[in-house]
């Protein structure tokens, strides 16, 4: 094997050295005009490459500044990005999203992202959305929960895009994880408000209707048929609370009475 190698090389240098021996005969044969042009030549060609060497080099250096900045919009954006597999394996991660998760982002590489997903539930909404992306390869979102190193969790909306590899079929995907845990306590705070204030309008509502009250003690019958004292119903349907006083007329009421009571003692 090795003698053919050498026998090759050596056929190799044979043929370049003919044919050099064949431009040097031509060489000889030009004139001194000749000679002026082709060095002329000559020299505008090297001039040529060293502009074009200069062309490349400056276009190198923008693109890499182009790709410092790439890197930059990339690893601090607001939101984490991901690149996942067939599989459901990490593949790339943003800065962002390596502190969303608690985790260094080269520790994540190959890891399964449904290992950071807090419910069975959610893994299951997971696996469906990156069905229905590598199905339709058109961008699909979904909101899940999402555990982070050291059991903190919160809510995440996923909106996800296939990228297509050299055969056009959909290799990767490409999801952007968006914290939404501030709007979901927003609205289950709005959603404890509506529902006070239904219930408010209901309580409201019972006492806007007629209501059975014993002609005598004063007494109100409830839904049950029970009969209450007026304060315990009305606290029992709203948020009033009582405090107990007299009123001037009642009052001079109770000292005629006290002043009877006293003469026939």
């Amino acid at each position: 094997m090795k003698k053919e190698k050498n026998d090759g090389l050596s056929s190799l240098r044979k043929k370049a050295e003919k044919k050099l021996k064949k431009e040097d005969e031509r060489v000889k044969k030009l004139s001194i005009l000749d000679v002026r042009d082709l060095v002329h030549e000559l020299g505008t060609n090297q001039i040529e490459l060293e502009m074009q060497n200069e062309e490349l080099r400056r276009a190198q250096e923008e693109l890499e500044a182009s790709r410092s900045r790439y890197a930059e919009l990339y690893d601090f954006a607001p939101v984490g990005y991901f690149t996942f597999d067939a599989r459901g394996l990490i593949r790339e991660v943003n800065l962002t999203g390596a502190q969303q998760l608690g985790i260094m982002g080269r520790l994540l590489v190959n890891i399964p992202f449904v290992a950071f997903i807090a419910e069975d539930e959610d893994q299951k909404i997971f696996y469906t959305h990156k069905k229905e992306v590598f199905t339709t390869g058109a961008r699909q979102s979904c909101e899940i929960r999402l555990r982070k190193k050291g059991g903190t969790v919160f809510y995440a909306q996923l909106q996800s895009g296939a990228a297509q590899n050299i055969d056009n079929k959909a290799g990767y995907i490409r999801t952007a994880v968006i914290d939404i845990t501030e709007r979901k306590r927003l609205e289950e705070e709005r959603e404890n408000l509506v529902r006070e204030l239904q219930e408010s309008l209901s309580k409201i509502k019972k006492l806007k209707e007629l209501l059975p009250i014993c002609a005598y003690c004063k007494k109100i019958r409830d839904d049950e048929g029970y009969w209450q004292q007026v304060e315990k119903y009305i606290t029992e349907h709203t948020d009033t609370f009582f405090t107990h006083g007299i009123c001037p007329e009642c009052y001079e009421k109770a000292k005629e009475e006290m002043s009877k009571f006293r003469k026939k003692s």
